[in-house]
């Protein structure tokens, strides 16, 4: 009997030992395993900083494997156990026509020594992590995502696109579509209609079109400061290496522009005039002024092709107290009319101005892109727009970089 207990004995202490021994075995599991994930979780965020760094390192012409190896550094993580690969962007993952386009892969392997794991035989745990970035170049786009009519009003109820109620004009937009910061309208259907693949949009409610495209916040123009942020800089306000040529009188029934950029203080003396532009610009400095060319006169000819105001046919200042219909006084109000003596092109940007668009009953289109405050029509010949990207302004957009996974 005694023999029997001595030996119950030495068995329940093997057990206990091994119970001790498992015990301590799923506390390292636990506690290494818990060390592991937070080591995981850092290199990880080593890796993203890294690939983020490498891009931007990019996209500034420095060299992109320094500036990814001294980020993995910082965080604790040797070159030699950092990896940093590169591949072209795939086709259509960046914005069209940039170029030199590239994914960065950053490869951190992180090797963490055990404590407790080290009874059951695991000394170290591996992670391997990666993160890759997506840096796009440089490219040329037109203004506002290449619509051909742009209302920048951003009120939800005074529309800054209005095709007008009463009367029987149409318009005819090929090459590009309608954007209105707030709300557009069309009295029906038919009034307005596109090429396939063109619509109307607008960040509030755009209605009674034929294609439409509803509450594109994401489209929202910030104004003034986006507009303001691309105005070219004003050539007539005397500071050094201004480049504004004075305002030209009218000759009989027409002015001419040629050659240069052009400073108009007073916008009225050309009101039932044919203003023909020859590789010219005009900068609009005056705040009030109302070309309704009742009678005769209108715009045509082409803008400047070179320098800072290349492909704009007329820009007209800023006013902080913008137009708020086409009857405004005190306002930029602009009668917008093609004339039989061409057509026109180049891009009008007059961010505070309202712009009523009455076409010509030849049916001869323009070539340009209106953006203006207030955008509309309230005649009775149908406007003819035939928007070409590159007949316009077009701006050098920043390169863009993103972590991708």
């Amino acid at each position: 009997m005694k023999k029997e207990q001595k030996s119950e004995r030495g068995q329940a202490l093997i057990l206990i030992v091994f119970a001790i021994i498992g015990l301590i075995g799923i506390t390292g599991l636990t506690v290494d395993g818990g060390l592991a994930y937070s080591d995981r979780r850092h290199a990880q965020n080593a890796a993203d900083t890294a690939a983020y760094a490498a891009a931007l390192a990019k996209v500034k012409g420095n060299d992109l494997n320094a500036a990814g190896l001294d980020v993995a550094e910082d965080n604790g993580y040797a070159s030699s156990n950092v990896v940093i690969t590169t591949a072209a962007s795939p086709s259509g993952t960046c914005p069209a026509g940039s170029s030199n386009n590239l994914d960065i892969t950053v490869t951190i392997t992180s090797v963490m020594n055990t404590s407790f794991a080290r009874v059951v035989g695991i000394d170290t745990m591996t992670n391997v992590v990666s993160a890759t970035s997506r840096a796009c170049g440089t490219y040329i786009a037109p203004l506002f995502n290449g619509n051909a009519i742009v209302g920048l009003n951003p009120s939800l109820t005074d529309c800054g696109f209005d095709s007008g109620n009463s009367n029987s004009a149409k318009w005819i937009v090929k090459g590009g579509g309608i954007f209105s910061n707030g709300c557009a309208f069309s009295k029906n259907g038919n009034s307005v209609t596109f090429d396939p693949g063109y619509c109307a949009s607008a960040v509030g409610t755009a209605s009674n079109f034929s294609c439409s495209n509803n509450n594109q916040t994401s489209q929202k123009i910030n104004y003034p400061a986006d507009v303001l942020a691309i105005m070219p800089p004003n050539p007539c306000d005397g500071t050094p290496g201004d480049v504004g040529l004075p305002q030209p009188s009218p000759s009989g029934g027409s002015v001419t522009l040629s050659n240069g950029i052009y400073c108009i203080s007073d916008f009225d003396a050309y009101d039932q005039k044919d203003i023909i532009l020859d590789n010219a610009t005009m900068y609009v400095t005056d705040m009030d002024f109302k070309l309704k060319f009742a009678g005769g006169g209108g715009f045509s000819g082409t803008p400047t092709t070179s320098g800072v105001y290349n492909s704009y046919y007329m820009i007209v200042a800023y006013d902080a107290t913008p137009c708020t219909s086409f009857t405004s006084n005190n306002a930029q109000v602009v009668q917008w009319r093609g004339n039989g003596l061409g057509t026109l092109y180049g891009t009008v940007l007059a961010p505070s101005a309202c712009i009523d668009y009455r076409g010509n009953a030849d049916g001869t289109a323009i070539n340009s892109q209106l953006i203006g405050y207030n955008v509309s029509s309230n005649g009775t010949a149908d406007v003819f727009v035939s928007y070409k990207a590159n007949e316009n302004r077009r701006d050098p957009q920043p390169p863009t970089i993103s972590l991708i996974e």
